[in-house]
């Protein structure tokens, strides 16, 4: 199945979408509604606007979710083949964002998370192509104004303005103006919010639902699910097998891939701190960690020399996760 998508034809679009359908048939089969975590002012005008649609809100907020994805995944393969991260004219990576963003069922369903999913994969597409530009003034501002535009939908993914600075200490020597800049940018979409909420006289409400918001305590419940466990064991493997690749052929890549698998890296470490401005854990929190898995796979897949083991590995997974979505109906732990 795997070898379809090595493919630069066309018609390999179709079987993206069509992936995309299979894996989100839970979601259509037993719709749950994640509307009460849109409390961000952009969330909630998202949702306000669905309610023009004169459809099942529940059916529109799934099926915008499958077009979300697709358009994420097809925006993933066009940054690694713009980069030159990966061989051009495949679309090996996005299927691999599709299989990852599908893993769990609370990553089927619209929520604020996903969303800012767009908004750091532009963020890494900005951060790539600033590499040894001279003039790259209103990309920087940019990165800081789309983290901003990301965090009016999902307030915690405004810490990864963090991960910008050092993204783009490790892309380009430091200055201070290009760090001010950030921060400027990042700025403008809360300011002029918050200008239109006080417009309004609504400002209180504003910073009710922006403001910082400590970590609850509470159990990490999900730990203990046997379907998180296992799927996550599967990809865990698959990384640490990636890792070794990239390691193998560290030095013998670009120095410019080197650096963008750095920044990868502080991608994933600094993502963390997003825990500390959740109300609450929950497994769709972590989603946007499938976008350094998935670059870490998509680089490292074409390397292996018996395709035959990624296809037997990729199918385990692909039933694990069917399987998992539909458990409840197999009963077959029971």
């Amino acid at each position: 199945m795997l070898r379809f998508y090595r493919s630069n034809h066309p018609l390999v679009v179709v079987l993206v979408l069509l992936a995309i359908g299979i894996l989100h048939g839970y979601s259509f089969y037993k719709p749950v509604s994640y509307i009460d975590e849109f409390v961000n002012p952009l969330g909630r005008t998202t949702i306000w606007l669905f309610n023009f649609i004169p459809l099942n809100q529940i059916m529109v907020l799934n099926i915008f979710s499958v077009l979300l994805l697709f358009t994420q995944a097809l925006y993933f393969n066009s940054i690694l083949d713009r980069h030159k991260i990966v061989e051009r004219g495949n679309y090996i990576g996005a299927y691999i964002f599709i299989l990852l963003s599908c893993m769990f069922r609370n990553f089927l369903f619209l929520s604020p998370a996903l969303i800012a999913n767009i908004f750091l994969l532009i963020e890494i597409d900005l951060l790539f192509s600033i590499y040894k530009k001279e003039k790259v003034s209103s990309q920087i501002f940019d990165l800081g104004f789309v983290i901003s535009i990301s965090s009016l939908f999902y307030f915690p993914s405004l810490s990864f303005l963090l991960f910008l600075f050092f993204g783009v200490l490790i892309l380009r020597p430091f200055k201070l103006g290009e760090w001010l800049v950030i921060i400027i940018g990042a700025i403008v979409p809360y300011f002029l919010s918050a200008v239109y909420f006080f417009w309004f006289d609504r400002l209180p409400e504003f910073f009710n639902n922006i403001t910082f918001r400590k970590v609850m305590n509470e159990e990490f419940g999900f730990i203990t699910n046997v379907q998180i466990i296992l799927i996550s064991s599967l990809v865990f493997i698959a990384l640490i097998w990636s890792f070794l690749k990239i390691q193998q052929n560290y030095f013998k890549a670009l120095v410019q891939i080197r650096n963008y698998f750095a920044v990868l890296l502080l991608f994933s470490l600094l993502g963390f701190t997003s825990v500390f401005l959740q109300s609450n854990i929950r497994v769709e929190n972590f989603i946007w960690l499938v976008i350094p898995v998935a670059t870490a796979l998509s680089y490292s897949l074409p390397m292996i020399k018996k395709w035959w083991m990624a296809e037997i590995f990729h199918l385990i997974l692909f039933l694990l996760i069917i399987y998992f979505q539909f458990e409840n109906q197999l009963n077959l732990f029971e």
